[in-house]
């Protein structure tokens, strides 16, 4: 489409030079606005730089909205309905980026460079004119009585712009400038707020002792539980930390535990370290190998099959004084208490680490209030929202950075009148 003359175009303010919000400002002056980027810090895309540990996993092959989590759920199907992974991959591809998908689905930039996704977005703004304001902080977002909206600075300095698209993020990564600044300008114009929490984070876990199995790794099942009940579960790489535990399995729990921990309940994660042998079976086992392994001491007698570091952790839960106990002493209520916890190891939950070590953040504006095949507000025609600002958090392996570009692209083309 070609470019309006200035006199006629349509002015779109984004608040946000993060990843939802550059694709809206591309999105936006390609459909022929004039376009300008309001970002607090210094340059813009500082997020977008970390994800995928450098390699920026934009895309998942296999994204659906069993992977999402939101108050208002029906509502995130119909926004990546319309705007999906196609769409986004074709995006990328026609900007310069190839897209590589590794075996669990996973999509990289072929180079493996978060770099090169925030080159081609900021070439692509270059291109389209977009003017990029950086160290702009927004104080404040009015209603101007002669049409479209004022936006004010941390200074008292202003631009106009007859429509605004909040794109700030939300909490996760503070250290990159993300302190739910959007969250104000939303109530501002009425806009509930689902109480913002950490996700996809580390969980802190009670235990004394986490500070000697810091480093430990092992495979199995996790699932969240409260008051007996399986909230969710996960299989995949657990992480044992000082803190407690960590790992791609945890993390996609990890905004769901928070949760329940706000609401002031109970809960914890139940660790199955051997979840593709049944109880019964894993306990005969046990039995079977205690009867050519009795000659071995306790701790010898469970080597190869945990972590070594594991090992003291189990026996002394078990209620095996020393390790150096003759296998063979244990007994069968000791072996069955040990493929109990092997099987179902429950750690209390205490919380999460703090706002920066956080990927992503659980809440946020409430999509029911957000037309889903706009991304305007429902309570103030010419104001739309795109990215993490919004109650929508996907697990991990590309489906935050895809709610981005999904929530961005949408928003862009429909401030800009398309």
């Amino acid at each position: 489409m070609s470019r309006r003359t200035v006199e006629k175009q349509t002015r779109v303010a984004v608040i946000g030079g993060g990843a939802s919000g550059l694709a809206a400002a591309a999105a936006a002056a390609a459909a022929g606005a004039f376009v300008m980027v309001l970002e607090k810090e210094e340059r813009v895309g500082r997020k977008l730089l970390a994800t995928g540990n450098g390699r920026c996993n934009y895309s998942n092959r296999y994204v659906d909205i069993k992977d999402y989590r939101s108050r208002d759920l029906d509502k995130a199907e119909k926004i990546l309905s319309r705007i999906g992974q196609k769409e986004t991959l074709a995006f990328f591809e026609r900007l310069g980026i190839w897209p590589r998908a590794d075996e669990s689905g996973r999509i990289y930039p072929s180079s493996e460079q978060a770099a090169a996704v925030l080159d081609v977005l900021r070439m692509e703004l270059r291109r389209l004119g977009v003017e990029i304001f950086c160290g702009w902080p927004v104080k404040e977002l009015k209603k101007d009585p002669k049409g479209g909206f004022r936006i004010i600075g941390q200074k008292g300095e202003q631009k106009k712009a007859d429509r605004v698209i909040i794109a700030c993020g939300g909490m996760a990564g503070a250290q990159y400038g993300c302190s739910g600044d959007g969250y104000a300008l939303a109530r501002a114009f009425g806009h509930q707020i689902i109480k913002p929490l950490p996700a996809l984070v580390q969980l802190s876990a009670k235990g004394d002792f986490f500070r000697h199995l810091k480093g430990v790794r092992a495979k199995g099942r996790v699932c969240l539980e409260w008051e007996g009940t399986v909230v969710a579960e996960q299989s995949g790489e657990i992480q044992f930390t000082q803190w407690g535990l960590s790992g791609i399995c945890i993390f996609d729990l990890s905004g769901q535990a928070m949760e329940l921990l706000d609401q002031g309940k109970d809960c914890g994660i139940r660790i199955d370290l051997f979840p593709q042998i049944q109880p019964d079976a894993f306990y005969s086992r046990l039995l079977n190998r205690l009867s050519v392994s009795g000659h071995k001491s306790a701790e010898e007698f469970l080597e190869g099959m945990i972590h070594k570091k594991l090992i003291g952790v189990v026996l002394r839960a078990c209620g095996v004084e020393s390790p150096a106990v003759p296998a063979s002493e244990l007994g069968e209520k000791r072996i069955h208490a040990i493929a109990a916890m092997l099987k179902g190891w429950r750690i209390p939950v205490t919380g999460a680490r703090p706002w920066s070590e956080a990927q992503t953040t659980s809440g946020g504006v409430r999509l029911s209030q957000i037309d889903p095949g706009t991304m305007e507000s429902l309570l103030q025609k010419g104001l739309y929202f795109a990215g993490e600002v919004l109650d929508a958090q996907g697990r991990c392996g590309g489906y935050n950075l895809q709610w981005a570009w999904s929530t961005g692209l949408l928003a862009g083309r429909s401030a800009a009148g398309l």
